[in-house]
């Protein structure tokens, strides 16, 4: 039988997947990156699949679920950086979108 926990959890589950689906469609498409369809179905299967995993079987080891619910997020915001930051070259004495850009370049130039 069904508990009344277990139907909460799926309800609420689902609601965030989809929230967090849309939200990635948005960002995607507004930074221009391309497939935003894919990232976000990339995002509904792991966390639908990390979702499904945690109602179904009685026994599941839950640092297993994390990893599988955080990897399409994260596959995205790694591609999310990339597009933002992919065609520049590397500073080594600065972190991107970060203080030190001229300072970095007065350390560049006295080498």
């Amino acid at each position: 039988m069904v508990s009344l926990q277990g139907i909460a959890v799926a309800v609420v589950g689902f609601a965030i997947i989809l929230g967090s689906a849309a939200a990635v469609y948005r960002d995607a498409t507004r930074l221009e990156i391309s497939r935003p369809v894919l990232w976000a179905g990339l995002v509904i299967v792991t966390c639908g699949g990390g979702l499904a995993t945690y109602l179904g079987p009685p026994d599941v080891p839950i640092p297993g679920l994390l990893v599988m619910v955080i990897a399409g997020p994260a596959l995205y915001l790694f591609e999310r950086d990339d597009a933002r930051h992919g065609d520049e070259p590397a500073d080594p004495h600065a972190l991107p979108d970060g203080p030190g850009g001229d300072a970095a370049s007065e350390r560049r130039n006295e080498e």
